[in-house]
């Protein structure tokens, strides 16, 4: 059945499983029907504060059940969350909160900080709540209401359920506008393309702020009626693999460097005895391309097979997968879900045929409304027919299996989560004797992961130590976004009209030993 939107959805999980357990937090469950219950209560919390249709509101928090009852309280509103990712400092922080024009804000104690920062930036920004109680703020419980019903409001499936910022090769974060339609559409695409059941237990260690987390980890066990076990940090590991085998999670999805540790942690006879116990048997790869070595060496050790996707924010964002039974090709991200269409497309947006590279090109009711506030880039973002443009080459094989070849932006994924080399470059540049920088992604065939990697050139007569430039950006970006390594250069390599060759930095550093 195709809900109308994830309102409805929920309602009928809660009918089929309303006893069952949808989530386990730190072996504490939380039953459908109290899930619901607590849904509701903060509905009417929200609307006594005045949040109704289309309103904006920001969540900034670890993997927790609140962050889920916020957003379906939101949404039976018809209002908006605006998740974003817990380690952005205040200054980007303000930035996407003041353009979505938030008008209230869920966090915790450890990200207030930044919160506040942000606040100062954003005079819609009125309400803040933490999840637990301190620093003089109303905590979550507050919100959970015990009088009247909150207010109906019919939301459409063209409604918008979700803003989720990221960033274009300007650096400039930019709201992917996220319907009920786009996620129930992809929440059902996936459904179709797995075979999958109420009977099934998920775990959610990816961060809820990823669209990828959200879909798969989230939003689709609860179309089932299944259950998922919440992971609130992946740091330390080791009660991760403990958590798999205590609660019998049998469906996993993850990025790359997560299979990599996860086979590093269990050799030798540990492994041997893991695969015999293993109950996971559905492990799926997304958010970055998945190294060939990290596969095998996984499905080695567990006997478990780990199935490569590709998607995108903007397109809620699942847009292929390889199959659990039939062909699994090595270095192929596999074949459409259903009800999602792919083609290749040149620098004209003509078809090309299978086997040739051009464009990625993404179409199917998944695919997002526009970027919020922004009706040009919305249109550069498709073709002339209305077909998404990922701006990711690839090639379709004759028998349909989808092949990423090459990023046509500079973008680097470093455990799942994008940096822009601009953002990371403006902070470089912004300490008074650096002339040039460019930022480049380096990848680890062994981890599977990019690190973050910046090379610098200096003013005539200006000096600056590789260590001070660290601590700039330890200031002022989020952890994941710092470079790993700051090289001090005369001269960047450069083309006939003065552009820096990134490709040529890359090469350098990727060249065998």
């Amino acid at each position: 059945m195709l809900h109308e939107n994830l309102n409805q959805m929920l309602a009928d999980a809660v009918k089929q499983s309303g006893d069952a357990a949808a989530f386990l937090f730190k072996d504490e469950p939380i039953l459908y029907r109290d899930l619901d219950d607590k849904i509701r209560r903060c509905a009417a919390g929200l609307a006594a504060l005045g949040i109704g249709k289309d309103d904006t509101f920001g969540i900034v928090l670890r993997n927790c059940p609140e962050f889920v009852i916020a957003f379906f309280a939101l949404s039976r509103l018809g209002a908006v969350a605006v998740p974003v990712n817990f380690l952005e400092k205040g200054e980007r922080l303000g930035y996407i909160f003041h353009d979505a024009g938030v008008k209230g804000c869920l966090t915790a104690r450890e990200f207030l900080g930044n919160v506040r920062e942000a606040q100062k930036r954003v005079p819609t920004l009125k309400h803040l709540f933490l999840k637990t109680a301190g620093h003089d703020l109303p905590a979550f419980d507050s919100l959970l209401h015990q009088g009247d019903p909150p207010p109906e409001h019919p939301v459409a499936p063209n409604d918008l359920a979700m803003l989720i910022y990221t960033a274009g090769t300007t650096g400039s974060p930019k709201g992917v506008m996220l319907t009920h339609k786009n996620f129930v559409a992809n929440v059902e695409s996936c459904r179709k393309a797995i075979e999958l059941s109420s009977a099934d237990r998920f775990m959610c260690v990816l961060p809820m702020f990823h669209s990828f987390a959200w879909t798969t980890n989230v939003l689709l066990p609860l179309r089932l009626g299944a259950g998922t076990v919440i992971i609130e940090s992946l740091l330390p590991f080791e009660p991760v693999l403990h958590t798999i085998w205590k609660h019998n999670v049998n469906v996993f999805c993850g990025v790359p460097p997560i299979f990599s540790t996860l086979t590093q942690k269990v050799k030798g006879l540990k492994a041997m005895a893991l695969r015999l116990i293993n109950p996971v048997r559905l492990v799926v790869s997304g958010a970055a391309p998945l190294p060939a070595g990290v596969q095998k060496k996984f499905e080695e050790t567990f006997g478990t097979p780990l199935l490569e996707g590709y998607g995108l924010t903007e397109a809620a964002p699942v847009v292929s997968l390889n199959p659990l039974h039939g062909a699994r090709k090595d270095g192929s991200v596999g074949l459409p879900l259903p009800d999602v269409r792919v083609k290749i497309v040149d620098d004209e947006e003509r078809l090309l045929p299978d086997g040739q590279v051009g464009e990625i090109c993404v179409k199917g009711d998944n695919v997002m409304a526009g970027y919020y506030k922004r009706p040009q880039e919305t249109r550069e973002a498709f073709t002339k027919d209305g077909w998404l443009k990922t701006g990711d080459l690839g090639l379709l094989e004759a028998d349909g299996y989808l092949r990423i070849v090459d990023r046509k932006k500079d973008l680097i994924i470093v455990k799942g989560l994008n940096v822009y080399p601009q953002e990371v470059e403006t902070v470089l540049r912004s300490h008074p004797a650096v002339d040039e920088a460019a930022v480049v992604g380096i990848y680890d065939s062994e981890s599977g992961d990019e690190t973050v990697k910046a090379f610098v050139t200096l003013k005539r007569d200006a000096a600056a130590e590789r260590a001070e430039l660290m601590a700039l950006c330890r200031e002022k970006l989020a952890p994941f976004k710092r470079p790993r390594d700051i090289v001090l250069r005369k001269e960047l390599p450069k083309n006939a009209v003065g552009k820096i060759l990134k490709k040529d930095l890359r090469k350098e550093e990727e060249k065998p030993a």
